[in-house]
């Protein structure tokens, strides 16, 4: 009885160790959770800073577009758009900062400033729906808007680095909670084994002590047989009561198998506890790895978005900023000039910057279209096809310059992908390869593929000026960088390879001698992760 309340009172232990880790799992998720919440949330308050700025930049192009052209269409809906961004950043801003504790006097301060230029800017429109041209340009002159977007800017760094704290405080608080995870399985692991090792021990005892009894049984019947036949003669009246005696110690016997059994049932129910609390331990040592590979792989490409954004902006704020300038200054001198030869050469300039900001704007539409792809449909894509539609639409290039193209598909000529991206990194690469050619010899191209383990690899290989990796390898992928400047170019195909590589999960590399020729090396993925493109 002893031996079997001490095992009541294992697996009752073990039950109860179960129950506390279930409770401290479920609460330390909640932790986990609470810290992404606070990560996000101070993502969204930077973002919501920028979206100040973004405003600013809206309306003031927006009244500068309304004095230089006199159409009131050109500055309604910038400043409608800069208006509800404006009033939901604030409003964001107002209810983030205040549930983090966050002093807001500055954002006050700011936010009366924004509202005043706005204020400003709709009297500069007023004069300009008077007819008081000359007012308006007067007004748009003293460009108020600078200091209160650079004031704008000081609270964005301000906001940047206190939600900066946050994140790495949620992060170190993230970073806690999963050492403490795998140190509550490490505890429950050396609790629950020494308590399994007591009760085998227990189990083991009880069945030698078992056999002791059996053997001890045995040599009692075979003496009571001895005495039977010595006494058969002198104890006939005692004979019942001997195989009384015999029938109870039989029943004894029987009892004691029943309790054996009861035993062995007990020892299976141990054992198939110990395997489900082994199953469930490795469950959640499965799932703590799975739950860290995601917040990984999430976090790295919210990094990767953010970057992404600031770079854009940086560059729509510095492309744009010249042939505006230019407009505003040539807009200005046809107003003081009355030569009308003068007047035809200013017309003629701001037709030019007109183009040239065109293109900076189709441009950027190049860049945002690989930005957001995910309405595309992936297929799977044949190499040989795409080429051949390259060839058509580069034919009088190859044709003129005599280039030598030579393909190896055989042992990759399929690509599971989005067809337009594939077909614009090959028209790129290959066009590259005619306009950057050596003036000693003729353009020659080799396009191969192979596979490594589950992975396509596409190379492009050709014989032209080369690049120097060592001067520019680290801006060759960047936008607006050429290298060459005896040929017509951008500087947009090479980025717009690498991010399309890149936005269907892919890779790639560059070596290159000069005058000898660059190779391209793309690295394909088999299975493609679709969530990369949304």
């Amino acid at each position: 009885m002893n031996t079997n309340r001490r095992l009541y009172w294992v697996v009752g232990l073990i039950g109860i160790l179960m129950i506390i880790n279930a409770f401290l799992i479920y609460e330390n998720g909640k932790r986990i959770e609470e810290n992404q919440d606070e990560i996000r949330a101070a993502e969204r308050v930077k973002l919501e800073a920028e979206q100040i700025k973004l405003a600013l930049h809206l309306l003031d192009l927006g009244i500068r577009a309304y004095v230089i052209t006199d159409c009131v269409d050109m500055f309604e809906d910038p400043r409608s758009s800069a208006t509800e961004i404006k009033d939901r950043a604030f409003d964001y801003l107002f209810i983030s900062l205040i549930r983090q504790e966050y002093n807001t006097d500055e954002l006050k301060k700011l936010k009366i400033a924004v509202n005043g230029y706005f204020e400003f800017v709709n009297g500069i429109a007023l004069e300009m729906n008077n007819s008081n041209v000359e007012s308006a340009e007067r007004m748009v002159i003293e460009d108020r808007g600078y200091e209160v977007w650079l004031a704008a800017e000081i609270f964005s760094l301000e906001i940047r680095g206190f939600e900066d704290e946050i994140e790495e405080q949620a992060q170190a608080e993230f970073n806690n909670a999963i050492k403490y995870s795998y140190w509550l399985q490490i505890i429950l692991f050396f609790i629950t084994i020494p308590t399994l090792i007591y009760a085998s021990y227990h189990s083991v005892k009880s069945i030698y002590y078992h056999r002791q009894l059996t053997e001890s049984e045995k040599e009692k019947a075979t003496i009571l047989e001895e005495q039977n036949e010595k006494l058969e003669l002198l104890v006939r009246e005692r004979t019942d009561e001997i195989l009384a005696q015999n029938e109870e110690i039989t029943a004894q016997n029987e009892e004691i198998s029943s309790q054996n059994e009861q035993l062995h049932k007990s020892k299976k129910i141990i054992e198939e506890q110990q395997n489900k609390l082994k199953l469930r331990n490795e469950e959640l040592s499965a799932e703590l790895v799975e739950q860290n590979a995601e917040l990984k792989n999430t976090n790295k490409i919210l990094i990767g978005q953010n970057n992404k954004l600031e770079q854009f902006a940086y560059i729509i704020s510095h492309n744009l900023r010249a042939p505006i300038a230019r407009l505003l200054g040539l807009g200005y001198l046809i107003n003081k000039t009355e030569n009308e030869k003068e007047k035809e050469g200013i017309v003629n300039l701001m037709i030019n910057s007109s183009e040239e900001l065109n293109e900076v704007i189709d441009d950027m539409s190049h860049v945002l279209l690989i930005q957001k792809p995910g309405s595309k449909v992936f297929e799977n894509v044949r190499f040989d096809h795409i080429l051949n539609k390259v060839k058509k639409t580069l034919r009088h290039e190859i044709i003129e310059n005599q280039v030598t193209l030579n393909t190896d598909f055989t042992e990759a000529n399929e690509v599971y992908s989005l067809p337009l991206y594939i077909e614009n990194i090959f028209y790129n690469l290959v066009s590259n390869a005619i306009k950057y050619q050596h003036e000693d010899r003729h353009p020659a191209l080799e396009i191969k593929t192979r596979r490594e383990e589950d992975d396509i690899v596409l190379t492009f290989t050709d014989n032209g000026l080369g690049i120097d990796l060592d001067r520019d390898g680290k801006k060759l992928f960047s936008l607006y960088k050429r290298f060459h400047f005896h040929v017509e170019g951008k500087g947009l195909g090479l980025y717009l390879v690498k991010n399309q590589v890149e936005t269907l999960g892919g890779s790639i590399r560059v070596e290159s001698q000069l005058n000898k020729g660059t190779t391209f090396t793309i690295k394909f993925k088999s299975n493609v992760d679709k969530s990369i493109l949304i």
